[in-house]
């Protein structure tokens, strides 16, 4: 099993490749990106990327995977949107939300991640598969989640917490509005679903970075 997971070649994407006009990203998009905006070369880059691999399997029959990865939050600091409000609530900071906040994100831990692209690697699927975490929340309501559970963790450790504000700056150019996967394709051929709660990763998130900063390494 090991050695047949390393002679896959396996093609890793964000969503951006494709980023749909309707609501909710399936497999079979197209897509709709800017080809010449300030994120062109993250979002086409995605998408030559698929257009290669499938390139060397027609062509050479070369053995791909092709997983199409939604937003995922992972320990330790990135520097990303999950990372970043879970610092900054420790830290007594304002929330940084960019735009008015009504754009969406669909948000997966990084166990599940992991779980889908071994399942994916072990099986005989060519066609791209949306590896994701379908409960969608816009990125106001994430940030007010995110504060209340560093809340609720400062409380259970005996601490007395300090509500933080939420503060909007100017939304980056051609940043998606929308973005929650059609995952059917993988709960049908893969049997894969994320098994953990976006609340259930933050809660974990909020104790790593806390006992981090504790320790000085944040």
């Amino acid at each position: 099993m090991v050695t047949r997971r390393f002679t896959h070649n396996q093609k890793t994407s964000k969503s951006a490749a494709p980023t749909p006009v309707s609501d909710v990203n399936t497999e079979s998009s197209w897509g709709h990106v800017n080809p010449i905006g300030p994120r062109a070369c993250y979002d086409e880059g995605k998408r030559v990327a698929e257009t290669l691999a499938y390139g060397f399997h027609r062509q050479d029959g070369v053995d791909i995977r092709v997983a199409r990865i939604f937003n995922t939050y992972v320990n330790p600091f990135d520097g990303r949107v999950v990372s970043n409000f879970i610092v900054q609530a420790l830290r007594g900071e304002d929330m940084t939300v960019y735009g008015d906040g009504t754009q969406t994100r669909s948000f997966q831990y990084i166990h599940d991640l992991v779980d889908g692209l071994i399942a994916l690697m072990n099986s005989d699927e060519t066609r791209p598969v949306n590896i994701g975490n379908g409960d969608e929340f816009t990125i106001g309501e994430f940030a007010e989640l995110v504060r209340d559970i560093v809340e609720n963790v400062q409380r259970e450790d005996g601490e007395e917490p300090r509500r933080v504000n939420i503060v909007y700056k100017p939304m980056p150019t051609d940043d998606p509005q929308k973005r929650r996967p059609d995952t059917t394709r993988a709960k049908q051929v893969l049997d894969w679903e994320p098994r953990w709660t976006v609340r259930m990763g933050l809660e974990e998130m909020v104790r790593y970075y806390k006992a981090k900063m504790a320790e000085g390494g944040i």
